[in-house]
C-alpha cells in the first residue's frame, strides 16, 4: 500500500535532511581537520546514499533530488503534481540542514559546504550536467518504480556517487543535486554560480532519463499521459539548454577569473604590501565591476617569503606558515592571488626545489578551504643588482607556469616594464603611477577586459582612466583606505603581543576587541561598493 502524498514527502524531507548534514558535513569536518581527505569525504557521501535509499526508499521512493523527481516526472515515471511537491520537500530538507550545520559551525560558505567550482563556468556546468546525466542512467536502470527498495539500487546508486564525488569532487564539489546545492547558498547568502548548480542537474537528469528510455524503447509505462509529459519535457530540455547558454554569455563572467561577490586575499611578500593604503587594484576592480560587490584583503607582508619566512617573527618557520593560514583564515577568501617571486628571484637555483614545495604547500592549503587558487608572475624591478636576479626570476616564472599545469590553476602572465617614471627613487618597486598602471593591466586580466595598446606596449586605457582624480574616484580611494586600515588592526594588529601573546595579561581583556572589527569592515565594503557605482 503506498503512503499519501504528504506521509512520502515527510520522508523526503527527513532524506535530504540527513543527506545534506553529513555529506555536507563531511566537508566541514574536512576543511576543519583534514582527517577524512577528498576519498573520505566522497566515500561519505556515496554511504549516506546508500543508507537513506534503504531507509525510505519503500516508502517514498529516496529520490532525494529535485533533479531526480523531476526526471522521473519527463519519462512518465511520476506524476508530476507528486514531482512537484517531493521537490518543495527536498528543498525544506536541505535548507534545515544547512540551518543545523550553520549553528553547530557558524554560518559561511565554507563551513557549510557550498558548492563552489575551480573551473570556468562553461567547463563547470558540463561537468554537472554529464556526472547528473550518468547518476540518473544508473538509478532508472536498477529502479522499476518510485516504491522500489533493493539491495542492487542502494549499491548500485551509492557507488556511482562516491565514483563520480572522486572525479568531480575537486572541480564542482559533484553537487549533482539542486537542494544540495540550495540549502548552504541560502543559509550563507553565497549565491555565486547557484544559477549553474540548479539548471545543469536538471538538464542532466532530464537527458538521462530520455536516454535510458530511448534505449529501453516502450514499455508498459508508457500511457498517452507518459507520452504527453514526455513532450513537454523535451521542450523544458531544450528551454533549459537555451537559457543556460544564455546565462553563460549574458552574466559577464564566463571568461572572468574573478566572479560576483567573490571575496580576494591577495598574498605576497613586500610588492603586495607596498600597494596599500590606496589599493590601486582594488580601486580598478571595484571600477570596472561595481556590482559584483567584490571585497579585497590584502595580506602581503614586508620581506615575506613563499616560504612565509617573515611571518615567524621570532618563532619557527612553521609557525610563519601556520601566521599566514591563520592571516588567510581571517580573510576568508573565495579566491586567493598569490604573488611571490621577487625576493625569492636572487637565490632562487639554490632553493628551488624548497621553494616549489612551499609554494604546493600553500595551493594544497588553500584547496583544502575550497578557495581557488591565481598565480601571478612577479614583476622584474631594473634596481635589483642582485647577480642570480634576472635568472632567478625567469625560472621562478617557469616553475609557476609547471604548478598551474599541474595542478590546474589560473596564472597570469604579468609582462610589464615599468618605466623610470613609475618607480620609486630607488627603481625597487613602483611608485604610485606605477602601481596605478599595474593595477589597470592586472584587473584586465583578472576580468578579461580588454586594452589597447601603444606602441611602447603601455596601455592606453590607463591614461585615458586616470589622467585626473576626479572627486568620485578620490572618494572610492578613501573608502579604500579606511577599510584596509581596519582590516589591518582586524588581521594583524600591532598590539599583537600584548593581546594574544606572552604579555596578555597586561591587555589581554581588550582582545575581544579584535573580532568586533568584522561588523565594521563589512560596512567599509559598502561604502566602497557605493562610491564605486558613483564612478
Amino acid at each position: 500500500m503506498q503512503l499519501s502524498l504528504t506521509r512520502r514527502c515527510v520522508c523526503e524531507v527527513i532524506g535530504t535532511y540527513c543527506l545534506v548534514l553529513i555529506g555536507c558535513g563531511a566537508m566541514v569536518v574536512d576543511n576543519q581537520t583534514g582527517l577524512l581527505t577528498h576519498v573520505g569525504v566522497a566515500t561519505v557521501w556515496g554511504l549516506i546514499v546508500m543508507t537513506m535509499i534503504y531507509s525510505i526508499g519503500d516508502l517514498s521512493g529516496a529520490h532525494m533530488n529535485p533533479a531526480v523527481s523531476i526526471a522521473f516526472a519527463s519519462v512518465g515515471r511520476f506524476p508530476v503534481v507528486d514531482a512537484a511537491a517531493y521537490v518543495v520537500a527536498q528543498c525544506v530538507g536541505a535548507l534545515l540542514a544547512a540551518g543545523s550545520l550553520g549553528i553547530v559551525f557558524g554560518v559561511d560558505d565554507v563551513k557549510l559546504g557550498a558548492t563552489m567550482a575551480s573551473l570556468p563556468t562553461g567547463s563547470a556546468w558540463a561537468v554537472e550536467f554529464m556526472m547528473t546525466t550518468i547518476l540518473m542512467w544508473v538509478v532508472l536502470g536498477v529502479s522499476t518504480g518510485a516504491k522500489e527498495k533493493s539491495i542492487t539500487a542502494g549499491l548500485a546508486v551509492g557507488a556511482t556517487i562516491a565514483m563520480e564525488a572522486f572525479v568531480a569532487g575537486p572541480l564542482t564539489k559533484a553537487s549533482m543535486n539542486p537542494a544540495r546545492s540550495l540549502g548552504p547558498a541560502v543559509m550563507s547568502s553565497h549565491y555565486n554560480l547557484l544559477w549553474l548548480y540548479l539548471t545543469a542537474p536538471i538538464v542532466g537528469a532530464i537527458a538521462g532519463g530520455c536516454l535510458y528510455r530511448f534505449v529501453r524503447g516502450k514499455d508498459e509505462l508508457d500511457t498517452e499521459e507518459g507520452a504527453m509529459t514526455k513532450k513537454i519535457s523535451a521542450v523544458v530540455l531544450f528551454a533549459f539548454l537555451i537559457g543556460a547558454c544564455g546565462s553563460t554569455s549574458m552574466a559577464g563572467e564566463g571568461n572572468s577569473l574573478l566572479r560576483p561577490n567573490d571575496r580576494v586575499a591577495i598574498i605576497g611578500g613586500t610588492f603586495v604590501e607596498r600597494m596599500q593604503p590606496r589599493d590601486e587594484l582594488e580601486a580598478a576592480l571595484q571600477t570596472q565591476r561595481p556590482d559584483w560587490k567584490l571585497s579585497i584583503r590584502n595580506l602581503g607582508w614586508s620581506g615575506d617569503t613563499v616560504s612565509a619566512i617573515a611571518r615567524k617573527r621570532f618563532d619557527t618557520v612553521e609557525a610563519g606558515r601556520a601566521r599566514r593560514l591563520a592571516d588567510i583564515d581571517a580573510a576568508n577568501p573565495t579566491v586567493a592571488l598569490i604573488w611571490y617571486g621577487q625576493s625569492e628571484a636572487g637565490q632562487y637555483a639554490e632553493n628551488s626545489e624548497r621553494i616549489q614545495a612551499d609554494l604546493m604547500g600553500l595551493v594544497d592549503d588553500l584547496k583544502q578551504r575550497q578557495t581557488r587558487v591565481i598565480l601571478l608572475t612577479p614583476v622584474a624591478m631594473p634596481g635589483d643588482r642582485r647577480p642570480n636576479y634576472k635568472a632567478g626570476l625567469e625560472a621562478f616564472e617557469q616553475m609557476l607556469r609547471d604548478v598551474a599545469r599541474a595542478q590546474s590553476l589560473a596564472l597570469v602572465e604579468l609582462q610589464w616594464q615599468p618605466s623610470d617614471e613609475q618607480l620609486t627613487e630607488d627603481r625597487m618597486l613602483p611608485n604610485e603611477v606605477g602601481y596605478r598602471q599595474l593595477a589597470t593591466l592586472l584587473a584586465n586580466a583578472l576580468l578579461e577586459e580588454p586594452t589597447q595598446e601603444d606602441a611602447t606596449g603601455q596601455s592606453n586605457q590607463t591614461t585615458a582612466n586616470h589622467s585626473t582624480d576626479s572627486p568620485e574616484r578620490e572618494l572610492l580611494l578613501e573608502a579604500i583606505a579606511r577599510k584596509n586600515e581596519f582590516f589591518f588592526h582586524r588581521y594583524r594588529p600591532q598590539n599583537e603581543t600584548y593581546l594574544f601573546l606572552f604579555r596578555k595579561h597586561e591587555q589581554g581583556n581588550n582582545a575581544v576587541e579584535i573580532e568586533q572589527f568584522e561588523p565594521i569592515i563589512q560596512k567599509a565594503d559598502q561604502a566602497i561598493w557605493d562610491a564605486a557605482a558613483n564612478q
